[in-house]
């Protein structure tokens, strides 16, 4: 699952996080993700998310300053199916003024099966700076062998040229299915709770995973938004020999 969850930080009215954080956490456990990456998260809301959902582990670090500060795109996994192999966060720019990825690699505990997660929220304003971030993205998929995960908030459309860019390397839209915008497709909804506008949220994955099912998430646990965004999800099945992966 990807779930840009709505920094702390927004004058949001009724909508802001202390209203609406069992929502969100009640959105988590009912999709009950074996990973899980998210964006706008902040170190308060990264203690409350810890103490909350205490059978994931949380890799993160915030764009800030490497530590707390600023904001986390945590990678969330379940204790008990998988180890972490390593991970780290990088950042798109090298000064470390701008947007980062975290990245995981994850070994199944029970077949011992590896694979690397991404999660990432690319630049809101220019897409010029999404296409180069998209591209170091692709860069760094190359240095790890093994199948991908690549999730987060793209503030683009499949069809745009940054996420374009990364389904050329051959990674896939999970939800291909969907349009890209209009009508059912919206993912982001600025508390409005709209279905219709552009998918922005994505799960992409690479050869290795069959795709059985995906969706945007639209629940609203007691009547309330959970964030700005809609949650994606998708269940995948690693593909053997015998598979069809497409």
């Amino acid at each position: 699952m990807t779930f840009n969850i709505r920094t702390d930080r927004g004058l949001d009215g009724r909508d802001s996080w202390w209203f609406r954080r069992k929502a969100t956490v009640e959105t988590v456990r009912t999709v009950a993700p074996d990973v899980a990456a998210l964006q706008e998260v902040r170190r308060f809301q990264l203690r409350y998310l810890k103490a909350e959902l205490p059978e994931y582990g949380f890799l993160s670090l915030g764009r800030g300053n490497g530590r707390q500060r600023g904001e986390h795109c945590p990678i969330l996994y379940r204790h008990d199916r998988f180890s972490v192999d390593r991970w780290d966060v990088r950042w798109f720019s090298e000064d470390r003024s701008g947007r980062i990825a975290t990245i995981a690699r994850l070994s199944d505990r029970g077949d011992g099966t590896s694979f690397s997660v991404a999660s990432t929220h690319l630049d809101h304003r220019s897409a010029e700076i999404r296409i180069t971030s998209a591209a170091t993205l692709a860069l760094w998929a190359r240095t790890r062998t093994g199948p991908w995960i690549v999730m987060g908030d793209f503030n683009a459309t499949a069809v745009d040229p940054s996420v374009a860019s990364l389904l050329a390397t051959g990674l896939r839209d999970a939800l291909a299915h969907l349009p890209t915008r209009g009508a059912g497709a919206a993912t982001a909804h600025a508390f409005s709770g709209r279905q219709d506008g552009d998918r922005i949220d994505h799960v992409l994955v690479s050869s290795g995973w069959a795709v059985l099912e995906a969706a945007i998430v639209r629940t609203m646990p007691g009547g309330k938004l959970p964030s700005d965004h809609w949650p994606v999800m998708a269940r995948l099945r690693r593909c053997d020999g015998s598979d069809v992966c497409g």
